[in-house]
């Protein structure tokens, strides 16, 4: 092990209980999540209040730090609405991600630390200080930086420096997409995005005696592969980069758990010096086990980039499907008993069993008992082995390969 080596905070998303249960259980140092307001992922599976205050004592309990995303366009009829969402949020985050000068200028009026969003597309370093100097902790960096342009910033603007390692990317500059906006009356900036960017065109070309079709093979001309550092995550880690996030808060909690996973066993091996091109490859791979749009390096080694999709939605390698749900679990013989809901199981399957206390449970079947019993309600009920403690409720998933895209 190199003691000296820094090790950057691994930065996990949560887009409810149960992911964030699941970015815990796989290793993360801090969770970002979003109220069901104010910010860039609307979604009615956000966090209430309440929730908010349960999941501070979960990243508490665990060593884990929260940040609270206020990070869409603010308007003035809306400050007294965030003035009361803040009072609410101030005991519970560790920091306010937010972009919006009302909403910088709000949060340290309550002491609330801020880390600037990478809505606020911070490119240079005069940017970076200009924010520093008005009190902000942390800058999440524009994702059109390079590697060489983030090491320059961080060096020159003295203030730590988050960039994202692994996700979704947008065909646009950092908080600059007006389509969704201009097309249906839905702003990506106030969290709403329609994603027409993922959406298949045919491009005409009109410039001639003919029309012709300019891109005949690959109709996903908006469509960006999803970004994973993990090819060259190495140089990310040696540029001590003071926070790696992963991009998923609409990703669902089996995702966020082999992602982040994947990261925090490529930033441990790579402290250990034990970071081989083929553990990379593991890592890679298990990486598109989950939903993925194919992958890129993103801007880190050099602009531009061409980096499109050519798949129609997800090149994941496995695939889910619901089968039931968790009707008990008898701990000294390690039992599970399922309510079997859709289809069948057998021995030996994969399955995947997900809930806000339990996160992410994964197992292969063993004495699969299917009971059928009329007497029993729910009527489809069957047991079968699992080491690892599951609740009631929980929803359980087998795992299937997935068709080539």
């Amino acid at each position: 092990m190199n003691k000296s080596r820094k090790i950057p905070e691994l930065l996990a998303p949560a887009g409810n209980p149960t992911a964030l249960a699941a970015a815990i259980q796989a290793g993360c140092d801090a969770v970002y999540l979003g109220l069901r307001q104010f910010n860039m992922r609307g979604a009615p599976t956000n966090f209430t209040i309440p929730q908010l205050k349960a999941a501070a004592k979960k990243c508490r309990d665990n060593g884990v730090k929260l940040y609270v995303t206020v990070n869409t366009i603010i308007y003035t009829q809306e400050l007294n609405k965030l003035n009361k969402c803040l009072d609410a949020i101030k005991d519970h985050a560790d920091a306010v991600i937010c972009w919006d000068l009302a909403v910088i200028q709000a949060c340290l009026k309550r002491h609330i630390p801020v880390h600037i969003s990478t809505q606020a597309s911070v490119a240079n370093a005069e940017a970076a200080k200009f924010y520093r100097d008005l009190g902000a902790e942390r800058i999440v960096l524009a994702r059109e930086c390079t590697l060489k342009e983030i090491v320059n910033i961080r060096k020159k603007a003295g203030i730590p420096i988050e960039v994202f390692a692994h996700g979704a990317q947008c065909v646009s500059v950092s908080g600059r997409c007006f389509l969704s906006q201009d097309t249906l009356g839905l702003s990506g900036n106030r969290g709403v995005c329609r994603q027409n960017c993922r959406r298949p065109y045919r491009v005409i070309c009109q410039d001639g005696p003919g029309d012709f079709e300019v891109f005949p093979n690959d109709n996903h001309v908006f469509s960006a592969k999803d970004l994973c550092t993990i090819p060259f995550i190495d140089k990310l880690l040696d540029a001590g980069i003071d926070s790696l996030k992963i991009e998923g808060r609409n990703r669902p909690p089996d995702y966020v758990f082999t992602i982040v996973d994947a990261y925090r066993n490529a930033i441990d091996d790579w402290k250990n010096n034990a970071l081989t091109t083929q553990r990379k490859e593991q890592l890679i791979n298990q990486c598109k086990q989950v939903f993925n749009r194919e992958f890129s390096d993103g801007f880190f080694l050099g602009r531009p980039i061409q980096d499109f999709t050519r798949i129609e939605n997800n090149a994941a390698t496995q695939k889910r499907t619901l089968v039931g749900k968790i009707i008990n679990y008898y701990q000294k013989s390690k039992i599970a008993r399922l309510w079997l809901q859709n289809g069948t199981i057998g021995d030996q399957e994969e399955l995947v069993i997900m809930g806000p206390t339990t996160g992410i449970v994964k197992c292969q079947v063993e004495h699969f008992i299917k009971e059928n019993d009329p007497k029993l309600a729910p009527q489809a009920t069957a047991t079968f082995k699992c080491e690892q403690k599951v609740r009631a409720n929980d929803q359980v998933y087998k795992i299937i390969p997935a068709q080539e895209p």
